[in-house]
């Protein structure tokens, strides 16, 4: 009899086993990582959480664990003790005991008068079923709950001592329900309403980490929640109406914003998984060009999702950060001016329709400038607007303290583009983002080292840390890391200024890496040295007053430059095919003459192999305007080519100081 009863209780650890892992992948994964945990289930919940697996129903296992004939929750404790005597690197293993705990409180119907303890402890005995004994078990239940608190404190306590590693813990003493009211808590907010609730953090103007008065937060979610209903669950609005939930509320509400790294969630559509897409624009060899960058969503690997317009696939595999897009992808000037709403099995995508302008950010996981909602000071962003959006950006960057530079045409047809740009003073941007009325754009304290300045080497984005030595970069700093020692350069403290701008020039660097390091985290950057061109002669050109034409050479790169700081393409015939046949060892070496456009001031020719020359074909003073981000890459080349003993050095040397004096003003030098 002992024998068979030891065989029934290791199959039924067994069975709590497989609860505690998944409940803990599905609550406490790394994949939830500094976002705050809402430990709710409920029947749905937990029917998508067995996803067909041959195992009993959770409140089943439970019970099968407990000890009925005393302290019910005693077997569950002493692991929970054992757990504690080791190395806590998994959550402790009371998950399938609190889930039934908030299982039970999701069940409440308060069918017995009042509100208080009787009603849930008689839900938690039906999750449990005992086998027998009816309410003399539900009266142990209620009689030794107290244990039940204290392994929520110690999952609160494990949650803390993570870090945030595993989520953020929402867990919260409530006075008033000193024990119950945990898993009370838990059962008010799911998953399905961070989202809305991120929305709603926004919407009234909170940021990360800021003090708030949790009893004036829920007044204003409540009067919120009359407004936009849209993705908040019937069981929220419910606790928002009863005078029962709304003290268990409150705390919840202040551990959610304690935990909120100040992004909007994206959140369920109809149920399913919302993949952010957002646009990014690449600067590519044929000019610019839009491309969609999709962020993976956890339990999403692939799907296939249906528009309108066919239907289009997310691939990705473990660590991935971004999807491959695969099929019918859609257009993003189609999506900019309809909206997309595409369903999948798994997944959902939307995207609203009519906007009239977006922000864009550098994003080295998406390697473009990609779509944010998010502005803070020493980023730089661009803007692409549409006719009906140009006022408003243009009133919203002065406003900013920001000049405005006439945009450059964008991808989409009628759509411009504004010269990257950056803000500098916090109080400028947060004012005129409330002054101009604009909605889906927030302020966002930075909280990470930048680089910024500084002259690059390499135009793709894996080389975007590259930088000539002589040229190097300032680092940003934000406020809270300004104190002496808090970062170093390779190992070394820096000196940072008041203002949070270190400059990295002339400290005597040498080529190769450099790591800044900052409260735990780490800035690699690069320097690499540009050996200095030797004066070379010029290219031959026509007699001044004949044909105004110039021999440029058939390979490598040439462009006329003008006045302003614009290049101009050259085109060029390609060797003839009978030359290539009956000259092969000549090949490459050709010129050819070119006519001179009448804006052209310089000529510049960078050989595939071979010193780079610089000519000057008319001499007039430089009036550098707005430089396209192709035109600031070209002069990133040629901004050290020195022409010292040339005639035209001096006016060279007077080209280069302007556009480099341009680039402080406009950002001269990202890639």
């Amino acid at each position: 009899m002992s024998a068979e009863h030891g065989l029934r209780q290791g199959s039924a650890w067994q069975d709590y086993g497989w609860w505690q892992s998944r409940l803990a992948q599905e609550f406490f994964g790394e994949d939830r990582a500094g976002t705050p945990v809402l430990f709710y289930v409920d029947e749905p919940e937990l029917l998508a959480l067995r996803d067909g697996e041959d195992v009993k129903d959770l409140g089943v296992v439970v019970s099968s664990v407990l000890a009925w004939h005393d302290d019910p929750y005693a077997p569950v404790v002493e692991r929970c003790r054992a757990w504690k005597r080791g190395e806590r690197e998994d959550p402790p293993p009371s998950l399938p005991l609190l889930g039934a705990a908030v299982l039970a409180a999701a069940n409440m119907r308060r069918t017995v008068p009042g509100p208080g303890a009787p009603g849930y402890y008689e839900r938690l005995a039906e999750v449990l079923q005992p086998s027998w004994g009816g309410d003399q078990h539900e009266q142990r239940l209620r009689r030794y709950y107290e244990d039940v608190a204290f392994l929520w404190d110690d999952l609160d306590d494990w949650l803390r001592e993570k870090a945030g590693a595993h989520g953020v813990s929402t867990i919260k003493k409530n006075p008033s329900r000193r024990l119950i009211g945990y898993a009370q808590s838990q059962a008010l907010i799911r998953a399905y309403d961070h989202a809305a609730l991120t929305r709603f953090f926004h919407a009234v103007g909170l940021t990360p980490n800021q003090p708030v008065d949790s009893a004036r937060l829920l007044r204003d979610l409540a009067a919120w929640s009359d407004r936009h209903r849209q993705g908040l669950s019937r069981e929220l609005l419910r606790a928002l109406a009863s005078d029962t939930d709304r003290p268990l509320l409150e705390p919840l509400l202040a551990a959610l914003v304690e935990g909120w790294d100040g992004k909007i969630s994206p959140g369920f559509v109809d149920g399913l998984r919302q993949v952010p897409l957002r646009l990014v624009l690449d600067d590519g060899f044929t000019g610019w060009e839009l491309r969609w960058h999709a962020d993976t969503v956890p339990g999403v690997e692939r799907d296939v999702l249906k528009h309108p317009g066919g239907e289009f696939g997310l691939v990705s595999e473990a660590g991935d950060q971004a999807y491959a897009l695969t099929g019918a992808v859609p257009d993003p000037a189609d999506v900019l001016k309809f909206g997309l709403t595409a369903r999948g099995a798994r997944a959902a995508v939307r995207v609203e329709s009519g906007r009239s302008f977006l922000a864009l950010q550098e994003d080295p996981v998406a390697g473009g400038w990609t779509e944010t909602d998010v502005l803070t000071v020493f980023e730089p962003y661009v803007f692409l607007v549409s006719p009906a959006g140009t006022d408003l950006i243009r009133s919203f960057l002065t406003a900013a303290g920001l000049r405005w530079y006439q945009p450059e045409e964008a991808p989409i047809p009628g759509w411009q583009l504004t010269p990257d740009l950056e803000f500098k003073d916090k109080s400028a941007l947060t004012a005129a983002l409330a002054h101009v009325g604009i909605r889906n754009l927030r302020y966002v304290a930075a909280r990470r080292l930048g680089l910024r300045n500084g002259l690059h080497v390499r135009r793709e984005w894996g080389g975007r840390s590259h930088y000539l030595a002589g040229g190097e970069p300032d680092v940003m700093v934000p406020e809270d890391l300004r104190e002496p020692g808090s970062v170093t350069l390779d190992d070394c403290p820096l000196s940072v200024p008041a203002e949070g701008v270190a400059s990295l020039r002339g400290m005597g660097l040498t080529p190769g890496r450099h790591v800044l390091a900052a409260d735990g985290a780490e800035l690699s950057f690069y320097l690499e040295e540009l050996i200095p061109p030797q004066p070379v002669d010029p290219v031959p050109r026509s007699p001044e007053g004949s044909s105004a034409a110039v021999a440029v050479p058939l390979s490598g790169d040439a462009r006329f430059l003008t006045a302003q700081g614009r290049y101009l393409h050259i085109p060029r015939p390609q060797e003839p095919q009978w030359w290539q046949e009956r000259a092969p060892g000549l090949c490459g070496g050709g010129t050819a003459r070119v006519p001179i456009p009448p804006t052209a001031v310089w000529l510049v020719v960078i050989p595939e192999s071979g010193v780079p020359s610089v000519t000057l074909l008319r001499h007039e003073e430089p009036e550098i305007g707005v430089l396209s981000r192709a035109a600031k890459d070209f002069w990133s080349q040629i901004m050290l080519l020195d022409q010292a003993g040339r005639p035209h050095a001096a006016l060279w040397r007077r080209y280069r100081q302007a556009v480099f004096s341009r680039s402080q003003q406009v950002r001269f030098g990202h890639v």
